[in-house]
């Protein structure tokens, strides 16, 4: 299980096997369990940390007068401020990042698929959008990879989540032989993505053997037949 670098990845407690979801529950997913071996993993629970328990009543993203909130309608509780202030300090705390993996579809972690409604209650639909705690995060590591694992279903984004985390932490050892040229493609990566064939070219120079399979489309968890 070695490997060249080890990126420092924080990863929503929930997606590592720990039962702190609003219903009690965890979220282990086969792609995320695979990564996190390779990696320095810091874990995260926004929700947890502001004192909400386990379980707890469900909470929900508001856009209300321009404003980004979040709501629980069962105590009356708005926690927008203590979650925002919680995710500056956290942010504050871990200094240098390799990359963030969240919990899709969260009021707090999400990084693209959340509900949000044009009340506090969630009662009023509008669409989806992210998580409060993430968008704390794209904001203050925007070079930085941040994914949540729907959408590494897809095999082109998760290639490029791949070669950035690995190729962030790869940079910070001093060992590569031509720094300047890895930063440039870091940022065409970041902006443009990455090719099939570029990811099997560059990516094995700093990225382990089993998650290159894992970009390449093999390796994923399958039920056994």
């Amino acid at each position: 299980m070695g490997s060249l670098v080890r990126p420092k990845l924080v990863v929503s407690s929930c997606l590592t096997g720990e039962k702190v979801r609003y219903d009690g529950r965890s979220a282990e997913d086969p792609v995320v369990s695979k990564i996190i071996p390779y990696c320095d993993v810091i874990k995260v629970c926004p929700e947890v940390s502001l004192g909400l328990g386990v379980p707890r009543p469900k909470i929900y993203l508001y856009k209300v007068g321009g404003r980004w909130g979040v709501y629980q309608p069962e105590s009356g509780r708005d926690i927008t401020k203590s979650m925002v202030a919680f995710a500056r300090r956290f942010i504050k705390e871990i200094k240098e990042v390799d990359g963030f993996l969240l919990k899709s579809k969260s009021p707090s972690c999400g990084v693209s698929l959340t509900k949000f409604y044009s009340d506090r209650e969630g009662k009023n639909l509008v669409g989806i959008s992210r998580g409060i705690f993430a968008r704390e995060v794209i904001k203050a590591f925007p070079e930085v990879p941040v994914e949540d694992e729907m959408r590494l279903k897809d095999v082109s984004r998760l290639r490029k989540f791949l070669f950035l985390l690995f190729g962030h932490a790869y940079l910070k050892t001093g060992k590569v032989k031509s720094p300047e040229r890895l930063k440039k493609i870091l940022r065409r990566v970041a902006k443009r993505g990455i090719s099939f064939e570029e990811f099997v070219e560059e990516g094995p120079s700093f990225i382990p053997e089993e998650l290159i399979l894992l970009g390449m489309g093999y390796g994923k968890v399958h039920q056994a037949t």
